[in-house]
């Protein structure tokens, strides 16, 4: 009996929109997946650690790279930590706790004096700290708590900071707050439109980006652009979402927005969403940074909460979604409840994170490894029906092609039939479902059953810094395939 392979042996196009089809190499889900690398093949990307989960008691929501050399963390209850040390080997370190609480935004710059500072803003006031007196000692003791306190606005969700235009930029609610780099402060130097709330900011060559969210909760979100010269606001986007969460530049402009795992053009012409991740989800304001050229994302709150990735690595490759890195307490079994930060520190990705498991809440900060690849990484294929949907076609069996096996690596193959909701593992001929030989190159697992609908998968098993390379997956159907009709 003669057999028809269907072959899949591209998979860089990442996460597709679609259940049926996609771009080439586009896939229906897959985690811990490098599907940027030299080759074309499915591999483990890094493994994620868990840093600290014991000094961290609060939700980082922000993490700033400071010019002392060390990285500080800002919390939900108004704790601050210090993050120094070799890379794949951080020490965690109380600095300060602000008895103001909820910390609702965090930045550095530096003023004409030379010194360069660190601010945090709580719901009324911004505090201050000298980054060049005292190095990296911690706890803090020479900081101004109260630096500023006029017209802070306790009606803002966040207080995001960045620096921009030459000057410090604090987002106040519906008005935006500057520091010059002659320490001029004004608390409203820039006033949008009544009603919205300014939740991020992004510097875009010489102006300002700010991102914001309707005060009556609408779905109306806006972007609008700033220069200093300007007496108003340049220009402004609506985008039909609830709010404007995060912002990013990578080689796209993106904004994160609403809670369906949206992703959108912030170029202030488009705005249907570029990318949207399964299951939805939302970010923070801190949760976007730049990682391997890509804009990584921190989605929390819904189906699939960890770093997602969206771009491309090369010109002639393809834009695509990937959740890149699954945190370690998801991994481990644990609900994550938040992500409230997602930064590059030191050549390293950092993400913290709040997991919630009946009534007990914890916290704590995961860094993606710079040497262990993720112990499992999982590839699920888009559905096949072979343009014909309405016959049934029995698979025999699946063929995983690969590089030679590393020693102590392994993969499995496994399959669905018509939208079943578990997957079935295929079986290789000594009845096991892992493979595991060292040095061979190719596996066939037996599936030996029919279905109008086809989804094939495979599970990659890393060990240490060595992962499984597949090139190819070849599922083989019978030529009679219509006879089951």
């Amino acid at each position: 009996m003669a057999f028809i392979p269907y072959i899949i042996s591209s998979f860089r196009g990442g996460l597709s929109d679609e259940s049926d089809k996609g771009i080439p190499g586009s896939f229906k889900y897959g985690h811990g997946l490098d599907i940027h690398s030299r080759d074309d093949i499915l591999m483990c990307a890094s493994n994620v650690v868990t840093v600290d989960s014991t000094t961290i008691g609060d939700l980082i929501q922000f993490l700033v790279p400071a010019s002392d050399g060390s990285m500080y963390a800002f919390g939900s209850t108004g704790s601050i930590y210090s993050i120094a040390g070799q890379k794949d080997d951080p020490a965690v370190s109380f600095a300060y706790n602000d008895e103001a609480g909820n910390i609702l935004g965090a930045g550095e710059f530096q003023d004409d004096t030379g010194i360069s500072y660190m601010y945090w803003a709580t719901a009324t006031q911004v505090s201050q700290r000298a980054m060049n007196s005292g190095e990296k000692a911690v706890p803090w003791t020479n900081v101004t708590a109260n630096f500023k306190t006029d017209k802070i606005s306790s009606s803002a969700v966040w207080h995001p900071m960045k620096a921009a235009m030459g000057q410090f930029n604090i987002g106040n609610a519906e008005g935006l707050a500057t520091l010059t780099y002659a320490a001029a402060f004004d608390p409203f130097d820039l006033n949008i439109i009544p009603g919205n709330l300014i939740n991020c900011l992004e510097e875009r060559d010489d102006y300002l980006l700010i991102g914001s969210e309707k005060l009556d909760l609408s779905e109306e979100g806006h972007l609008w652009s700033w220069i200093t010269t300007a007496t108003n606001w340049v220009q402004k986007k609506k985008l039909p979402i609830q709010g404007v969460n995060s912002l990013i530049d990578t080689e796209l402009k993106l904004a994160q927005g609403g809670d369906d795992g949206e992703i959108f053009f912030s170029d202030l012409l488009n705005s249907v969403p570029v990318a949207i991740v399964p299951g939805g989800g939302k970010t923070n304001p801190g949760g976007v940074t730049i990682h391997n050229d890509l804009a990584a994302f921190g989605f929390y709150g819904a189906t699939y909460p960890g770093i997602w990735t969206y771009g491309r690595k090369h010109k002639n490759r393809p834009f695509a979604l990937n959740q890149s890195y699954r945190l370690a307490a998801t991994v481990a079994g644990s609900s994550v409840s938040s992500i409230g930060a997602v930064c590059e520190f030191n050549g390293q990705l950092f993400a913290s994170w709040g997991t919630t498991d009946g009534s007990t809440s914890d916290y704590g900060l995961d860094a993606v490894s710079t040497t262990t690849k993720v112990t499992q990484a999982v590839y699920e294929g888009l559905e096949f029906n072979g343009g014909n949907p309405h016959l049934s076609k029995p698979i025999d069996t699946i063929a995983l092609v690969f590089s030679p096996l590393v020693s102590g690596t392994s993969v499995s193959a496994k399959f669905k039939f018509d939208k079943e909701s578990a997957w079935r593992y295929g079986v290789l001929s000594d009845g096991s479902t892992t493979f595991s030989a060292s040095n061979e190159v190719l596996a066939l697992f037996s599936v030996g059953k029919p279905g109008r609908i086809f989804e094939v998968g495979a599970e990659l098993n890393a060990s240490g810094s060595s992962t499984p390379e597949i090139q190819a997956i070849v599922s083989y159907s019978s030529k009679d395939t219509g006879l089951y009709g």
